[in-house]
C-alpha cells in the first residue's frame, strides 16, 4: 500500500489526498464536458417524441362525367346546328320529359362590365341557338334549362348540353 500512497503525494510535502482529487477532477472536468452521454437517442433521434399518425392523402375525386354535347364558340352553327337536333330527337325518343340543362361558360374579362358583356355574348349568340335547335327537334321550351357563367380555364366561349 505504501507505493500507492506514494504516487498521491505531493513533492512538496504531505498534501491531503482529497485536495489533489479534488485539483484532478477540476482539471479533468473541461475535457469530459464535451463528451455526449450515451441514451436512447443516440440510436434514434426520435425517442421519447410523441408519435406523429400516418394520414393518408384523400383519395382523388371521379373524374367529372361527359356532357351530353359540348360546341366550342366559334364553330360554325351549319356544322352543330343538325348534330344537336339529331342528338336531341335521340333523347327525346328514349324519354319525352327528358330536361336539357343549357351552360354557356365565358372566360373571365379584366372588368365587371366586360364580364357581364361577355355572358350575355355567349348567352345570345351561342346558348340561344343551341336552344332553337333543341327546340327544332321537337323539346318544349319548359325542357330547356339555360345558365350563363364564367369559366376560369376557360380561354374561348362555349357550351355545354347535358340531359336528365
Amino acid at each position: 500500500m505504501a507505493p500507492f500512497v506514494r504516487h498521491f503525494r505531493s513533492p512538496r510535502g504531505s498534501v491531503p489526498r482529497s485536495v489533489l482529487l479534488m485539483g484532478g477532477l477540476l482539471l479533468a472536468a473541461p475535457l469530459l464536458s464535451g463528451c455526449k452521454l450515451l441514451d436512447q437517442r443516440t440510436f434514434n433521434p426520435n425517442a421519447g417524441k410523441p408519435p406523429h399518425p400516418y394520414i393518408p392523402p384523400a383519395p382523388p375525386a371521379p373524374p367529372p362525367h361527359a356532357p351530353f354535347l359540348a360546341i366550342a364558340g366559334g364553330t360554325p352553327e351549319s356544322e352543330y346546328g343538325p348534330v344537336v337536333e339529331r342528338a336531341a330527337k335521340a333523347a327525346l325518343s328514349r324519354k319525352a320529359n327528358v330536361l336539357f340543362i343549357v351552360q354557356a361558360f365565358a372566360p373571365p374579362q379584366p372588368t365587371p362590365d366586360g364580364q357581364a358583356q361577355a355572358l350575355t355574348d355567349v348567352t345570345n349568340h351561342l346558348a340561344a341557338v343551341v336552344a332553337s335547335h333543341l327546340e327544332k327537334a321537337g323539346a318544349q321550351p319548359i325542357q330547356i334549362e339555360m345558365h350563363a357563367i364564367t369559366d376560369p380555364s376557360a380561354t374561348k366561349p362555349s357550351v355545354r348540353v347535358d340531359v336528365r
